[in-house]
């Protein structure tokens, strides 16, 4: 589910406005109060850890505002500064410095809402999805369908994991403000991500065109370099946005990863341990330098990095998984056992945990307790080959069940008909029937 490449995307912040039918003319009451309903239903699904249903919820609430927007007045000089400069400080990334002069903005204006849009925007790209959606319903008070909005429909659909409704209203945010590097950038990376990357690298070198200097179209540009497999040149493009900001941590953790994934681990731990350093409590910065140790066969170090991802994001059950992988590839296979029941805690639909949990059990002879392992796989994805080769065996070696072992590996060859297992698979069940003949 986390991408290691993508740490610290610019989330343009939340979803896809979904219309009802039935909500006309005759029920001009209803879209306030609804979306307020709405509004307080997503902060409590924030509260309960379900960003996905959160995000859904709040794109209705956006979609419900007022049908007559508060009316916004000109912004005092004062505020206006404020907001220019906290504008230059997102340019750099100088994110704590950009939100202190947008608050300053809204405190002189309570009706700023383009200030209000950018803390929204900021407080996403930290993931604070509760302070991000309060400023959004303060902001869609008085906002139409102006471009800050849509980039934040846009950034809420990513959040609700649809991306094509997140294409369409980034698309439509670029129509309306054709000069946003935001917008270019985020539907730039977005198409890359999701197999449309030549349009989306257009939509990139447009941004970097118009502002060659800017870190955060920089950054997106290595890391859009990086999913495509280009390495060197996403790695021009990050030592380019460190040059500009060498302090934040999302050019350093990509180049780490780029480094990582070149071949040049003592390299990519350095830069990875820099971007921890100078940002302690980022879990994906340490999850990405365990990685990085893993590599290398720093197992300790490893370990204390994904212990350090979990104390600043308990609910990562990424980093409790590769904790169990760690202390599995070491022996410590209680421990490890330990470790995967807590990822699977977190997160129930997450099969590979299972099946882990189930080699070890196997390892310990303790099959009846590894069958409930692989089975409780197939539970949590149906096509979990290895699964059905696992429960396969078992049944052969150790419970003496041929019928069982033959439906299981069955099973498997749906899925895999051409390695050396299934050669395995294919001979051992033909002489089943060749026995069954006699």
């Amino acid at each position: 589910m986390r991408n290691h490449l993508a740490y610290c995307v610019a989330c343009g912040c939340v979803l896809a406005m979904l219309w009802r039918p039935g909500l006309g003319v005759c029920e001009q009451r209803t879209p306030a109060a609804g979306g307020a309903a709405l509004y307080a239903r997503a902060v409590e699904l924030i509260g309960q850890g379900k960003e996905t249903e959160a995000a859904e919820e709040m794109i209705r609430a956006m979609g419900l505002r007022p049908p007559s927007p508060v009316s916004v007045p000109t912004p005092s000089p004062v505020a206006l500064k404020h907001f220019k400069q906290g504008s230059e400080y997102v340019r750099l990334r100088y994110d704590s410095l950009a939100e202190k002069e947008f608050r300053s903005a809204v405190a002189l204006e309570p009706r700023y809402t383009s200030a209000r849009y950018q803390i929204a925007f900021l407080m996403g790209n930290k993931s604070d999805y509760r302070g991000m959606f309060k400023e959004l319903w303060e902001a869609v008070q008085g906002s139409g369908d102006d471009a800050d909005r849509l980039r934040a429909l846009a950034g809420l659909a990513l959040v609700a994991k649809n991306v094509p409704a997140a294409i369409d209203y980034y698309r439509q945010a670029l129509a309306k403000d054709p000069s946003s590097l935001e917008v270019m950038r985020m539907l730039g990376l977005v198409l890359v991500e999701n197999g449309k990357s030549r349009e989306g690298f257009a939509m990139l070198e447009e941004a970097a065109r118009k502002a060659p200097n800017d870190y955060s179209t920089l950054s997106t540009s290595g890391l859009a370099c990086a999913l495509r497999g280009d390495y060197p040149r996403a790695e021009e493009y990050l030592k380019k946005a460190i040059g500009l900001n060498p302090q934040h941590a999302e050019a350093m953790g990509r180049l780490g990863i780029v480094l990582l994934l070149e071949g040049r681990t003592e390299e990519s731990i350095q830069r990875l341990s820099e971007a921890v350093n100078g940002n302690p409590g980022v879990a994906e910065l340490n999850m990405n330098l365990a990685k990085a140790y893993k590599v290398a066969g720093q197992w300790d170090n490893a370990e204390a990095q994904y212990a350090l991802a979990i104390k600043a994001d308990p609910k990562n059950y990424d980093a409790w998984y590769e904790t169990g992988n760690i202390l599995s590839a070491q022996g410590k296979l209680d421990k490890a056992l330990d470790a995967y029941a807590k990822a699977a805690a977190i997160e129930p639909k997450l099969a590979k945990t299972y099946y882990k949990m189930g080699l070890i059990c196997a390892r310990k002879k303790m099959y009846d307790r590894a069958e409930k392992q692989f089975k409780q796989t197939i539970r949590a994805n149906c096509d979990y080959a290895d699964a059905y080769y696992a429960l396969a065996v078992l049944n052969r070696e150790h419970r003496k069940d041929a019928r069982a072992a033959a439906h299981y590996f069955k099973m498997y060859l749906v899925y895999d008909l051409s390695s050396e297992r299934a050669t395995e698979a294919i001979q051992w069940l033909e002489k089943q029937g060749e026995e069954g003949k006699r």
